[in-house]
């Protein structure tokens, strides 16, 4: 599988987002590059439907369809992460270096931890286990403190 070029943090321009999508060997059409700042706007782990709400307030004439076309593509390679809950629905992370994400099991929050520590187990399984890590998440389910005041 062919290892992608990926964003470290938010990519901060139109014009660095259209060259990310380039340098895979894509298309940087508008529809795209809005959809990628609208996952970002979107907040925390949008899902879909999020993400087509902000990108609609840029270009309203950009489908659901386009985005999710276009949330596979980034996915593809490696702009996105898309995290399946436990309902069946689908979130998408931004942030795709490693971290944890902690979800509420209640209100379905999902919030990021970052731990230099798990960094450095998935950097260390290719070397001790020789198995080559592709891609990889972690998330830890719980309660947000939200809910737990709510109880």
């Amino acid at each position: 599988m062919k290892r992608h070029e990926t964003n470290v943090n938010m990519i901060s321009s139109r014009d660095a987002i259209a060259d990310t999508i380039r340098k895979n060997g894509f298309r940087a059409t508008p529809q795209r590059v809005v959809i990628y700042e609208a996952l970002w706007k979107a907040g925390s782990h949008p899902s879909v439907l999020e993400i087509h709400e902000y990108a609609t307030k840029t270009d309203p004439s950009i489908s659901l369809a386009t985005v999710y076309k276009t949330l596979q593509l980034f996915s593809d390679i490696g702009l996105v992460r898309e995290m399946g809950l436990r309902d069946g629905s689908a979130r998408y992370d931004p942030d795709t270096e490693f971290h944890i994400n902690l979800v509420c099991n209640k209100c379905g929050k999902v919030e990021d931890f970052n731990s230099v520590s798990m960094d450095q187990i998935v950097s260390n399984l290719d070397e001790k286990s020789g198995f080559q890590v592709l891609s990889y998440s972690f998330e830890v389910r719980g309660l947000c403190s939200d809910c737990q005041r709510r109880v």
